[in-house]
């Protein structure tokens, strides 16, 4: 797969307008625009689906606002502190591309077409997932907070997210599944093997039941034999009992899809709710 990452002003400027505000100088602007431009205003807000069909090309209507917006010093400010975020997930990326791109394509088994990150202010907190309706290219706006803490990591959180658009289609009756076997694949999978160490014990707290079920599976997934899973088991801390289940060879030869198509239907003899324990 392939990241780039953007500053695009119509959707930083987006954001800055219809978010949390991120500083008293970003609340006062959006105040004063408010009181002398509120018809203006009100109508941006339905602007962000069309921005995200096509960002580098989109050309808005009416631009008083966002001129207005993009010439002050408190919009230079942000967006000047933007590009350095921008930069660090770049740097990033470039330092990591290789090794995740194998590994990633290792563990889905099937290709993500070229995503166009779409950095905003860290502080806003904003992890876009809108789809809209006749996208030309596929986008995730970001600006995480927590990012300055591990940029790794937070390239990795990005993957995630992004798989979790590519998969967003199934009923939401699977939702539990479909983000625990997303969890499993990336944030514990992929990050171990970035990080060269074990992290299963990690993740969302109220997926831990559902992927302890899901686990002995996702490792045939992987390939594993039987005796390689005795050590991984061992190595992630997660102990199961392996004769209580059927060994799945053909699993290791599926993409993550499949795997998940597996999952939820076979999903009454997988999740033995009565077997379950705290990790």
């Amino acid at each position: 797969m392939n990241l780039n990452f953007t500053l695009n002003d119509y959707v930083l400027i987006w954001n800055l307008l219809f978010k949390a505000s991120i500083s008293s100088n970003v609340q006062s602007f959006k105040q004063k625009l408010w009181k002398n431009y509120r018809h203006s205003y009100n109508e941006l807000y339905k602007e962000e689906e069309y921005i995200l069909k096509d960002p580098k090309n989109y050309i808005p209507d009416d631009d008083k606002i966002f001129d207005m917006v993009k010439n002050s010093d408190m919009y230079q400010k942000v967006k000047i502190e933007t590009e350095k975020y921008r930069l660090e997930l770049l740097h990033t990326w470039d330092a990591l591309k290789k090794e995740i791109s194998s590994n990633l394509k290792d563990i889905i088994r099937f290709d993500i077409k070229l995503y166009h990150v779409l950095v905003v202010d860290n502080k806003l907190d904003v992890i876009g997932m809108t789809i809209p309706k006749g996208r030309k290219v596929n986008t995730i706006t970001w600006g995480n907070r927590k990012d300055s803490e591990n940029y790794t990591l937070a390239i990795i959180n990005i993957i995630g997210h992004i798989l979790r658009k590519e998969l967003s289609t199934y009923q939401i009756e699977y939702k539990d599944i479909v983000d625990a076997i997303i969890e499993l694949a990336i944030d514990n999978e992929l990050t171990s093997r970035i990080l060269n160490k074990s992290v299963y014990l990690s993740g969302d707290n109220s997926l831990k039941f559902l992927k302890k079920q899901l686990y002995p599976y996702f490792l045939m997934y992987l390939g594993y034999s039987k005796e390689e899973i005795l050590n991984r088991m061992l190595k992630d801390k997660i102990i199961f009992e392996l004769d209580k289940y059927t060994f799945e060879r053909q699993l290791a030869t599926v993409d993550l899809k499949t795997f998940i198509d597996f999952c939820i239907k076979n999903q009454r003899y997988i999740l033995k709710i009565s077997e379950l324990e705290i990790i």
